[in-house]
């Protein structure tokens, strides 16, 4: 398996760990970056003999989202840009959906936007108590990607899910676990811990059941996931194609200028 540079792929004892390595950057996802994870996933859960994955973030934050910095650099035609970033980005989740293994998240810091949709990708989440969940999208003038709105309308109902999208963006770890939205809160320094020991305890059942469980619970809403994927893409890119969105990333870009100055 090759590793790049923001994304690095470890095997040992059957589970493989997939962790983002743009700490600098709280792990955001730029397209290389994006690229980078869809390889990683898609070797992984082909890899013969990996049976659990567990996804991780290096730094303060599992992933701060989309890179709007990126996004600015192609003001241009951000329509296009996002929509190539967005494909890239929907082609790991449906990875992560069709794998015979279960992938555990281990999440930390504040994670906004995409960050989330990732993590909640994932069959199982184990958050650090300190972990922040911001949707973000609203305030950047966009809708969601990454399966977000999926997700949401799954597991807390569609008004909630609204709500959680639009006025109350942000959530504590508690809170998110007992909204039903993530599995498990632990102390910050036992989360990558916590996930490998769930991963070694997934590794010792037999693996054919595991595969067949999770292949049992995901395959009446994959298709549905699939259909509501396309339908964000398309709705993310109109959202792109506004003066509203690019205003909004330009005041970002300063804003993140101005505190790499000071």
């Amino acid at each position: 398996m090759s590793n790049d540079s923001s994304v690095r792929v470890d095997l040992d004892q059957r589970i493989a760990t997939i962790t983002l390595r743009r700490p600098q950057a709280f792990n955001s996802l730029d397209y290389a970056t994006l690229e980078a994870l869809r390889e990683a996933f898609e070797q992984t859960v082909a890899a013969p003999g990996v049976r659990a994955i567990v996804l991780r973030g290096e730094g303060r934050s599992f992933s701060g989202g989309g890179d709007v910095m990126a996004m600015h650099a192609h003001a241009d035609d951000l329509p296009g840009f996002i929509g190539r970033m967005i494909e890239s980005f929907h082609t790991t989740v449906m990875v992560i959906s069709r794998a015979q293994v279960p992938v555990i998240a281990s999440v930390q810091g504040a994670i906004a936007g995409g960050g989330i949709s990732l993590a909640l990708a994932c069959d199982l989440v184990l958050a650090a108590r300190s972990t922040r969940f911001v949707t973000a999208y609203a305030q950047l003038g966009a809708s969601s990607d990454g399966g977000l709105s999926f997700r949401l309308m799954q597991r807390v109902g569609s008004a909630r899910a609204l709500e959680l999208l639009t006025l109350h963006d942000t959530l504590t770890a508690e809170q998110a676990h007992e909204l039903g939205l993530i599995n498990g809160v632990v102390d910050a320094e036992s989360a990558d811990a916590g996930a490998l020991l769930w991963a070694h305890k997934l590794v010792a059942l037999a693996p054919q059941a595991v595969a067949e469980f999770k292949q049992l619970i995901a395959v009446q809403s994959r298709e549905a996931l699939q259909a509501q994927l396309d339908r964000e893409k398309a709705a993310f890119q109109r959202c792109a194609g506004t003066e509203d969105f690019a205003r909004r990333v330009a005041a970002f870009a300063s804003r993140s200028a101005a505190r790499s100055k000071a």
